[in-house]
């Protein structure tokens, strides 16, 4: 009778080691929630703005830039708000894209997002790099003349005003940059022509109209930019060429 209990003591123990296996599976050992822990809990889904992003992301890889644009993004939630901001940003870029393809009575419509888009990117991109935000910007830049481009005369001044008000962030941002340039140089020549600043300003917005587009690069646009400064400069009373 005296060896019963070593026995015992021997046969429970394989016992208690499956006791405890099955009480960890239930989720009540230290891993589950019976004891306290968070490794067996179940991750909680990415925001909806990500989970957007991850869809455009890959329709945009696809070249379906359609399925890009008609994705429906959530309002972005404050100034750093990464997954929204590239989803806007993506947004843009597509309507851009489709705005040059699509049937004429659809383009004003994607010309119209592209600049949204680009506009919401810029105002959540806080928690992004500033070299991605300063690329949203050259794209927000290019969207912004083609919409002025199809804008009756009348109606220039404020995509005008907006887009030398881009390029001027984006060359403090990123000095020299060539997208900025073009474009402020652009907006100031354009300005002048269709007089949508102040008459005491044309002289010296022509000049640094001048400075920003030397050296002219091969783009066509350039120098036709250019050439029109040099005009206006001649023409406007009291304007020294240079």
């Amino acid at each position: 009778m005296q060896d019963d209990a070593p026995r015992t003591r021997r046969a429970s123990a394989p016992t208690a080691i499956l006791a405890c296996a099955l009480l960890a599976l239930a989720g009540c050992g230290p891993g589950g929630e019976g004891g306290g822990g968070q490794p067996g809990a179940a991750a909680p889904p990415p925001p909806p703005a990500a989970q957007a992003l991850a869809r455009m992301s890959a329709a945009a890889q696809r070249g379906a830039w359609d399925a890009v644009v008609a994705e429906q993004v959530p309002a972005c939630e404050g100034a750093a708000d990464k997954p929204c901001a590239e989803a806007q940003a993506l947004r843009a870029r597509a309507c851009r894209r489709l705005a040059a393809t699509a049937p004429e009575a659809a383009r004003a419509g994607y010309r119209d997002c592209a600049v949204q888009a680009g506009q919401a990117a810029l105002a959540a991109g806080g928690a992004n790099t500033q070299a991605e935000r300063n690329a949203w910007r050259a794209e927000l830049l290019q969207a912004l003349f083609d919409r002025r481009a199809v804008t009756p005369r009348a109606g220039i001044c404020p995509d005008n005003d907006l887009m030398r008000a881009e390029a001027d962030r984006l060359l403090r941002d990123s000095p020299g940059n060539a997208v900025a340039r073009f474009h402020a140089g652009n907006a100031r020549m354009l300005g002048v022509s269709v007089s949508c600043g102040a008459e005491d300003q044309r002289c010296a917005d022509l000049a640094e109209a001048a400075r920003l587009l030397t050296p002219p690069q091969a783009d066509p646009r350039w120098m036709q930019t250019l050439e029109g400064v040099r005009t206006l400069q001649r023409v406007v009373v009291g304007c020294p060429e240079g």
